[in-house]
């Protein structure tokens, strides 16, 4: 029996987050939950504390760059609290160079203060494949979690060899251009990331009754019945790197 396990998960964005913590405990899911600024990390450990099945990842958002200051004291003071970072990488859809060349600098210095210490990093990359390609390459990040990965099969090659891995969540499943490249992938490198609550199962706002049927879409995407084995043995992999 092979725990279910979500990488990417937004729990301070649900009402209700109090009572989810306790049933994503009660009912043994490891999930990774992501968070946008070091701020909201440092709320987060201060309300749940550590738990064996729940953790919180420090993260800056790079959508939020354009009205929210990153701080360095803040991020360097709570990541010690953690060996996760995220949501953290690259946004450049519809962006000033300005916003641009802030993100860049941003993520490059997160990237290398989870290489040098090495943090497992859950990533967000939107049209900005070359430059995050060319900062984790340069860091030499090992753990790596490409999040909702929306490029193309040829640069989803390139972040394979350099050792990263992709979250596959039900809105890529059921998207043609997401959907082929995900059937490209290497089994080895696939893991499970809900995205909730900024995704959807069945047309419902995601929640974590329906974690099983993402797997069940994966297996049946990819043809493989041993999925939850699959996915288990990759996160202990990357986290034994």
């Amino acid at each position: 029996m092979y725990n279910f396990i979500d990488t990417h998960f937004h729990l301070d964005f649900y009402r209700d987050h109090k009572k989810i913590f306790e049933e994503l405990n009660k009912k043994k899911i490891y999930t990774l939950c992501v968070t946008n600024q070091p701020e909201v990390f440092e709320s987060c450990a201060n309300i749940y504390g550590v738990s064996k099945y729940v953790k919180f990842a420090i993260g800056y958002n790079p959508k939020i760059c354009s009205d929210t200051p990153f701080s360095k004291d803040s991020f360097l003071r709570n990541i010690v609290k953690t060996n996760y970072v995220g949501e953290v990488g690259l946004d450049f859809y519809s962006i000033s160079e300005d916003i641009r060349k802030k993100q860049i600098d941003i993520f490059r210095y997160i990237s290398n203060y989870a290489s040098v210490n090495n943090k497992l990093m859950t990533v967000h990359c939107n049209k900005a494949e070359e430059e995050l390609y060319s900062i984790l390459k340069s860091n030499g990040n090992k753990k790596v979690i490409i999040h909702w990965f929306s490029g193309t099969e040829e640069w989803a090659d390139r972040f394979i060899e350099l050792g990263c891995y992709f979250s596959v969540n039900m809105n890529m499943l059921k998207n043609s251009k997401t959907k082929y490249i995900i059937q490209k992938l290497p089994v080895d490198r696939i893991l499970v990331e809900s995205d909730g609550p900024f995704s959807k199962v069945n047309g419902k706002r995601y929640n974590y009754n329906y974690l099983p049927l993402i797997y069940e879409e994966l297996a049946q995407v990819i043809n493989c019945h041993s999925i939850n084995q699959i996915v288990f043995d990759n996160f202990k992999e990357i986290l034994l790197l």
